[in-house]
């Protein structure tokens, strides 16, 4: 079992804040900007079969009463409970029907559209689990799934470009609230939160894997729950393990013994050290360079272990730049997902920065791992950077970079994934 994970008391008191300040609360959808990929046709929380559409049940959650936890989720058979599904019409995949279309900013100031191109006959499967988006400060799960904006952010920023090589499926769950982490109900949300995630993946196993290759993809929370997914149900079989392309698990505490690879969270299976190695993880948490992690912030999951960090520029060991850092221009909800000035008026939904950041693991001053960034543009290179690293969310005692863990290296974990299908001979 994973220990919870660390959410200092400052992120509480920010995303108080942040809501006393005209953030949403209640985490429905902020201003959303022109070009939105997060608006369909269709409704993410249905699919129509036959031509009758059906909704995701009512579920019942924690709300007023923290000291129940929600019953798991039934019926994950039916596309309606998952974001992303290939049995989902196109207008009502979340990841499908997004516009993914991207402006690419050139180091002479010029630009260039890069447009997003779905696999017509996708050779692997993609499970994703989203962050936290629930920034309800009280103990409790999700409740409801009538308004599923505040899932857009992660599920576009983070798992839909993926859709360029694999069937994507991500699930809805009942995830626990921001305000869970610390209290004394957490282990105890976490778990029922996780039934959830464990009843999707074996509705996925039963009825769709039929032996394929996949890849795992989890943030923050979702990494929690991927995480124990693997411990539990990949990691002890032989076959699933055979299978395992690799997983992503970014924005968590994942932990290996120092010096090793393996051998901390996961028993067998060990971090990537080539974009080509199958059966491996990539686990990383980002942070400034010049602002590296201070106090719980970036803790281990077992304590005397080090925080993995696999460089996804690197994988090998060193400094490289990213490839291709993908930031949104649009946010539903701002408080966790804050709005990026780019300095002139972008159409697509998408802005692009290749070769642009550095990207180095790093230690901090209790000898930790983190994946360090920084700009380290060529010297003619007229572009700045967007990200204002000071603002009160990406401070090193709070979260970090920790929002934007997949957008700085996107083109890598990208590159890793069809490299490693390329290796499996897919």
């Amino acid at each position: 079992m994973i220990a919870a994970p660390r959410i200092p008391r400052l992120l509480l008191a920010v995303l108080f804040a942040s809501v006393a300040c005209g953030g949403e609360s209640d985490g429905t959808a902020g201003e959303t900007s022109t070009g939105d990929p997060g608006s369909t046709s269709g409704d993410p929380a249905t699919t129509t079969t036959t031509g009758s559409t059906t909704e995701v049940a009512p579920t019942t959650g924690t709300g007023s009463d923290a000291s129940t936890t929600g019953a798991p989720l039934e019926g994950y058979d039916d596309p309606a409970l998952w974001l992303c599904h290939p049995d989902k019409p196109v207008d009502a995949d979340a990841c499908l029907s997004a516009d993914l279309t991207a402006t690419e900013l050139l180091p002479d100031g010029g630009t260039a559209i890069v447009e997003h191109t779905i696999a017509a006959a996708p050779a692997f499967d993609c499970f994703y689990v989203y962050p936290t988006v629930d920034i309800r400060l009280q103990p409790g799960q999700t409740e409801s799934f009538d308004d599923l904006d505040q899932e857009l952010d992660p599920l576009l920023n983070q798992a839909a470009r993926f859709t360029s090589m694999c069937r994507m499926f991500a699930p809805l769950y009942h995830q626990v609230t921001i305000g869970t982490y610390g209290s004394s109900e957490a282990e105890a949300l976490l778990t029922a939160a996780y039934q959830d995630v464990l009843a999707a993946f074996e509705s996925y196993l039963e009825r769709h894997a039929d032996g394929r290759p996949l890849l795992i993809l989890g943030h923050s929370q979702g990494t929690h729950m991927t995480t124990r997914l693997i411990q539990e149900v990949v990691e002890p079989d032989p076959a699933l393990r055979e299978r395992l392309l690799a997983a992503f698990l970014l924005g968590g505490s994942f932990s290996v013994p120092f010096g090793e690879q393996v051998g901390g969270t996961l028993a067998t299976i060990p971090l990537c050290e080539s974009a080509e190695q199958l059966g491996c993880v990539v686990a990383y948490r980002t942070y400034a360079a010049g602002l590296p992690p201070e106090g719980t912030s970036n803790a281990p999951d077992i304590p005397g272990n080090d925080v993995a960090c696999t460089n996804p520029a690197a994988p090998g060991g060193g400094s490289a730049r990213a490839r291709g850092a993908f930031f949104p221009n649009f946010t539903h909800q701002e408080a966790v997902f804050p709005k990026i000035d780019f300095g002139a008026a972008i159409d697509t939904p998408f802005v692009v920065m290749r070769d642009f950041y550095g990207l180095s693991c790093q230690t901090d001053g209790d000898g930790e791992h983190f994946l360090a960034v920084a700009p380290e543009p060529d010297a003619d290179d007229v572009r700045t950077d967007p990200i204002d690293v000071m603002a009160p969310l990406f401070n090193p005692g709070f979260l970090g970079l920790h929002v934007l863990d997949y957008n700085f290296a996107l083109q890598d974990l990208l590159d890793a994934a069809a490299a490693k299908a390329t290796a499996a001979g897919l």
